[in-house]
Parts: C-alpha cells; sequence; structure tokens
C-alpha cells in the first residue's frame, strides 16, 4: 500500500519562498508550478511507493499533475486544512493507512496529529529540495 501525504500546498510554497499576498500571485503561480513539477518527479522516483494530494487555496489555477500516482486539488471557498483534516479522517475510518500531513501551519499539523496523522513540519526558509529528500528518505 502506498503511503499518503497530503500537502498544503499554498503553505509549503509561500513556507519554502518566503512571501504571501496578492501583491505576490504572479510569483506564487510560478513557484506553484515548481511545486507540482518537483512532486511529480518524486512521486515517479518513488514508483508506486507514495501517493501525493496537493491542496492549493482557491479557485483552480491550471495546475495539473503529470504523474498517476499524484493529485492537484484546489479548495475554492474552503480553507485547505478542512479538506485536509477530511482526507485524514477518511483515510483512518477506511483502514486505508495513515497520512503524513505537510504544513508549516502548527494548528493544522496538531489537529492531523491529533486525528491520527503524521505531521511533516515544513518551518520558515526550508528549501524545497530538502523537504523532498526528506521525504524520500524514508523509503530508502
Amino acid at each position: 500500500m502506498a503511503e499518503s501525504f497530503c500537502v498544503d500546498a499554498t503553505n509549503v510554497v509561500r513556507g519554502c519562498y518566503g512571501y504571501g499576498g496578492e501583491a505576490f500571485r504572479r510569483q506564487e503561480d510560478a513557484d506553484s508550478e515548481r511545486l507540482v513539477s518537483a512532486f511529480a518527479l518524486l512521486c515517479e522516483t518513488l514508483d508506486g511507493r507514495i501517493e501525493v494530494e496537493l491542496f492549493f487555496d482557491g479557485a483552480f489555477r491550471g495546475l495539473r499533475s503529470p504523474a498517476s500516482n499524484m493529485r492537484v486539488s484546489f479548495t475554492r471557498e474552503l480553507p485547505a486544512d478542512d479538506l485536509i483534516l477530511d482526507r485524514v479522517r477518511s483515510r483512518r475510518y477506511s483502514g486505508t493507512g495513515r497520512v503524513t500531513v505537510v504544513t508549516g501551519d502548527a494548528e493544522l499539523g496538531e489537529k492531523a496529529s491529533e486525528e491520527g496523522a503524521r505531521w511533516l513540519r515544513v518551518g520558515p526558509g526550508t528549501r524545497l529540495e530538502d523537504l523532498l529528500r526528506s521525504i524520500e528518505r524514508r523509503f530508502h
């Protein structure tokens, strides 16, 4: 069974690249594309041992996953946190395995942990490459 990762993608992009807000929308979109590409490569590298869902806050922005074991979701009006916690609960109740939540949001991380998920903390200024390496190391 593949290990599941739910990524608070907007939070991770802002944490890794150090900005946020409307003034940075164009840069955030470019960095979001980098995040999608990087996680897709990780999914291919780990060859079915993981499944990843990236949760972006807001409306659909044309980001798609080229990897079969990765989904890109947009929350529209709902906070990504709510959808991530729903995924954690769903996996727990269905018995389909544990989830790792990837976020720098302490409140979300703590709630996910209380619901039985692992929390992979992404601190401010974390390099995306380091984050991906830390996930990959779990499988080697």
